[in-house]
Parts: structure tokens; sequence; C-alpha cells
């Protein structure tokens, strides 16, 4: 007897609470980012900034996925795919990389090696691709989805081969650094397993914990204080998309099936309107250089 692939809606249903448990909660200091980020300039108004910007930049995510769907995926697929490779890049490459590359080759690096969870599917798994993105993208998505997936094709084929060279190069340089071979492992794993496996498994088992752990010993505060930091904003996020996703699922005739595929467009629409203004904001955070001593709102009283 073998085991078969897992149910689809034990997937959908899975990544969802993956996602909502392990991968929102690293977006739960964005507000101390941004308040580091905007208080010098504008005091103790700085949320009235952020806040605003933050939700409406979610917002207008959300809505290019009706307006210019197969552009707002293939922009989405790229800033994923930076974000994920500059996590990495973050946490884990020594300085002989930052004196060794140029600023161009680090974000094409990036680019590359952080999203092969998305091109390698799109080459080795189109059909599966295609399906998915058949579900999620609003309206008459099926020639959209195509386009998406041809496009999606046409980079990887450049990506691929590209993230081989700098898998090579880092294998070089760090070649006793076990997270030099996160990248083929992940290849591996988005090539032999269903899309939505691999992608939650990189996003929540990999990504997620990198960039928590990363936060939290920038932050130098400990594991209790932290957690509790990141509750409210995690909370908030989780909630708003849940409340999306009840709308959505209202809309459908109730049936089983129509709910897995709600909930699974809700994932998607939803996990890229949280993630497009928390990867800008922590690559503007990144630009700006070192950060302050820690003074987050939940310490300090204020």
């Amino acid at each position: 007897m073998t085991l078969g692939p897992p149910d689809f809606s034990v997937m959908v249903y899975g990544a969802a609470v993956m996602v909502a448990i392990v991968g929102v909660p690293h977006g739960g200091l964005d507000h101390w980012t941004g308040r580091r980020l905007l208080e010098s300039r504008f005091e103790s108004r700085w949320w009235m900034m952020f806040f605003p910007g933050y939700l409406s930049l979610s917002a207008i995510v959300a809505l290019s996925w009706v307006l210019f769907p197969v552009a707002t995926v293939i922009g989405f697929f790229l800033v994923s795919a930076w974000h994920f490779g500059r996590e990495d890049q973050y946490s884990s490459m020594s300085q002989k990389l930052s004196s060794r590359f140029t600023t161009a080759t680090k974000h094409l690096s990036a680019i590359a090696l952080g999203g092969l969870v998305i091109w390698i599917p799109a080459i080795f798994r189109p059909d599966e691709m295609e399906l998915l993105l058949r579900i999620i993208v609003p309206g008459d998505s099926k020639t959209q989805a195509k386009q998406i997936v041809t496009i999606a094709g046409w980079i990887a084929m450049v990506m691929c081969p590209l993230g081989g060279l700098f898998f090579c190069s880092r294998l070089i340089e760090r070649g006793r650094d076990w997270n030099v071979w996160v990248a083929p492992a992940t290849a591996v794993l988005a090539a032999t397993t269903p899309i939505l496996v691999s992608f939650t498994a990189f996003f929540c088992l990999w990504h997620s914990i990198l960039g928590l752990s990363r936060l939290r010993l920038q932050e130098g505060i400990t594991g209790v204080a932290f957690l509790r930091s990141v509750l409210p904003l995690s909370v908030l996020a989780v909630c708003g998309v849940a409340i999306s996703g009840w709308w959505l699922i209202a809309s459908t005739e109730g049936s089983s099936i129509d709910t897995v595929l709600a909930s699974l467009k809700t994932l998607f629409i939803g996990l890229s309107a949280i993630a497009v203004p928390h990867l800008l904001l922590h690559e503007w955070s990144e630009f700006t250089g070192p950060r302050a001593p820690h003074q987050g709102i939940c310490c300090d009283g204020s």
C-alpha cells in the first residue's frame, strides 16, 4: 500500500493554518519598524502616516488582482522571490558576498535563489500551477492563468540556470554552512511535491522562522516578550483576511468544494495583500542602515 498525495482540501486548510500560526506573525512587528522609520520626522503622529499607508497599500494589492491580474501575479512572484532571497542574505550571507558581488548581482541572486519555490513549479508543474491560478485569480481566469504560467515559465528558464550559478558561488565561499543547501533542497521539494505543500513548507518552516529569529535577535527581547509583541498585528491581519474569506464564502452557494476554493482564493490574495507592504517596509528599513536600539511600543510604555 502506498500513500497518495494529500487531499486537496487538507492541503488548502493545512496551508491556511500554517500561514496563520507561523507565516503571518513574522510581520507582526511591522508597526515597530514603521515607528522607527517615521518617528524622527513625524514624532507622536508617526502612526497617522504608517497605518493608513500600510493598509492602503494592502487594499491596492488586493484590488489589483481584480483589475490587473496578470501583471499583479507576475509582479507578486518577482517581489516574493526577491524578498525570500533577501531574507536569506540578511540572515546568513557573510561579508564576502557584499565585497565580491555588486548590489545588482545581489538582488538578482535573491530573485533567482529565493524564487526557486516559484520558478521550479513553473517549469516542472505548469499544469498544476495553472489550475491553482484558475481558482485563485478572480473572474474569468482561464486565459489569464495560462498567460501567467507562460510568462512565469519564461522567467524561470532564465532564473533557474542563474540560481545554479549563484549556488555554486555560495558553495565555494561557504561550503561548510548548511544553509547553502537550502536552495537545492527547495528545488527538489518544489519539483516533487504539490505546489501547496512545497510553498507552505518553504514559507512557514524556513522563510517565516528565519524572519522571526532575525527580528527577535535584532530587537534584543526574550521569546515570551517577542511573542506577546507580535500578537496584536498578527491577530489583526488574520482577522482581516478571515472576514474577507467569510464574505467570499458567503457569496458562494455554500457547497464544500465552493468553500475550499473560496478559502484558497482568500489565502493567496490575502497573503499577497499583507506581504507586499511588509517586504517593502523591511527593504526600506535595511536601506536606511542599522536599526536604533529597541524602543518597542509594547515595552516602553508608550
